[in-house]
């Protein structure tokens, strides 16, 4: 790894435990109830499937603010496979409806395990962007949500996940 590669790694990685520590310490007890989720879709830049995992949990006191971990991994047989690990943070937009709207951000770090002949393994900071739509209530909660990572390779992703 180039100095200059190590450098925005670390940097990328102190951002992202800061966000990770801010999310943690700000959750309030009231909200602390934490519900998990699997995800699936694609990556614009791979044209693969990607699976991933995720934590979501209430920030603060207005029921509107949510943390929300997430583990992607995408199957790139040409150009190898790509895992990122985002802390997003995301507001959810009052409504009356079963449903919600949401926008947000957050820290990335996006390890790609290149396969191709002459080509480098690296880890990629970066920031998502996302909005969403999905179920408020209910046991399973099935969402759609498109993020905008903006890093060296920047991309679109699209995906959609159940939330329990």
């Amino acid at each position: 790894m180039t100095k200059t590669r190590r450098s925005r790694f670390v940097r990328g990685l102190l951002l992202a435990s800061a966000g990770a520590l801010t999310g943690l310490l700000s959750i309030a007890p009231g909200h602390a109830k934490t519900d998990f989720g699997v995800r699936g879709g694609t990556y614009s830049d791979v044209d693969e499937p990607f699976l991933g995992a995720e934590a979501l949990f209430g920030v603060g006191t207005t029921n509107r603010w949510f943390g929300n971990p997430n583990l992607e991994h995408a199957f790139a047989a040409d150009s190898g496979d790509r895992t990122a690990v985002s802390f997003d943070f995301h507001y959810d937009f009052p409504s009356g409806e079963p449903y919600t709207f949401w926008a947000g951000a957050g820290p990335t770090l996006i390890f790609r395990d290149r396969t191709s002949p002459g080509t480098a393994h690296d880890t990629d900071p970066g920031v998502n962007l996302v909005l969403g739509i999905g179920a408020r209530k209910g046991d399973v909660r099935p969402y759609g949500q498109m993020k905008v990572v903006l890093a060296d390779d920047s991309e679109a992703v699209l995906g959609v996940g159940v939330r329990f």
